[in-house]
C-alpha cells in the first residue's frame, strides 16, 4: 500500500512540473488585421485581407515570416551569436535578399529601438488556453504598442520585430498604431517543434534570391 501511495505521489509530482515547464522552441501562428479611418489607406489595408505571420525559434534562432495579403512575404532570420540578420522580400519587386548589419541600420531606427520603453502591467486574460500579462511598449514618437504575452512560452532569445528581451515571454497579441493604420495581430495555434530547423534558421540566400544591400534598396524606394 505504501509503494502505491508513493507510486501516486510520484506521479503527481512529475504532471505537476510537467504543466509548468516553459517551452523555448517552436512556432506561433497569427492572424493579421489592418484598418484605417482613412478611405484611400483603408482600401490598401482590403488588400492585406488574410494576411499572417509565423515566428518560429530554437536555441538563439528567430525567423519571422509576414505574409502580406497576396502582396508581399516579408521574412527575417536572426541568430544571437551573428551580427547579421537575412532579410528575405518575395513580392512584386522580385525575389530580394539583403543582410542587415547593426552598422546598415539608419540613425533614426538606430534611436527608435534604444528609446523603446516598455511597462509591465498588472492585468490578465487568457488567449488560446494560455494565462496572458499585458505590455505597453512606448516608442520614440510616443506611439504606444500593447501586447499580451505568456510565461508559458519563452524563447531564450528575444529580439527583432516581434519579440524583446524586455518582455519576459512570447507575444500572443499584439496592437500596433502606424500613421493612420492599426494593426492587430492574434494567435491561433502554437507548435511546440520546428521542422527542418537547419533550413528554416539557415542565413544562406535562397536559390532564386538576388542579394541587394540595404543602401540600394533605399535608391530604389524599397525601405
Amino acid at each position: 500500500m505504501k509503494i502505491k501511495t508513493i507510486l501516486i505521489a510520484a506521479t503527481a509530482a512529475l504532471m505537476s512540473l510537467t504543466s509548468f515547464a516553459q517551452e523555448t522552441k517552436g512556432k506561433v501562428s497569427y492572424d493579421v488585421y489592418l484598418s484605417s479611418d482613412d478611405p484611400g489607406i483603408s482600401a490598401y489595408a482590403d488588400r492585406m485581407e488574410g494576411s499572417t505571420l509565423e515566428i518560429q525559434f530554437v536555441d538563439g534562432k528567430i525567423r519571422t515570416d509576414l505574409y502580406m495579403g497576396d502582396m508581399m512575404t516579408n521574412t527575417s532570420v536572426t541568430h544571437k551569436d551573428k551580427d547579421t540578420t537575412l532579410v528575405l522580400l518575395d513580392g512584386m519587386m522580385g525575389k530580394i535578399a539583403m543582410k542587415v548589419t547593426e552598422d546598415s541600420m539608419g540613425e533614426e531606427e538606430r534611436l527608435a529601438k534604444e528609446d523603446m520603453n516598455v511597462e509591465l502591467i498588472d492585468e490578465t486574460k487568457e488567449i488560446m488556453g494560455y494565462e496572458c500579462k499585458k505590455a505597453i511598449i512606448t516608442m520614440q514618437d510616443a506611439e504606444e504598442s500593447v501586447i499580451w504575452y505568456t510565461e508559458d512560452i519563452l524563447p531564450n532569445f528575444r529580439g527583432g520585430q516581434y519579440l524583446s528581451d524586455k518582455i519576459p515571454g512570447m507575444p500572443l497579441e499584439m496592437y500596433s498604431k502606424f500613421g493612420q493604420i492599426d494593426m492587430k495581430i492574434v494567435a491561433y495555434n502554437f507548435k511546440s517543434k520546428v521542422k527542418k530547423p537547419n533550413e528554416v534558421f539557415s542565413l544562406e540566400v535562397p536559390e532564386g534570391f538576388t542579394l541587394r544591400s540595404p543602401e540600394e534598396m533605399k535608391q530604389m524606394g524599397g525601405q
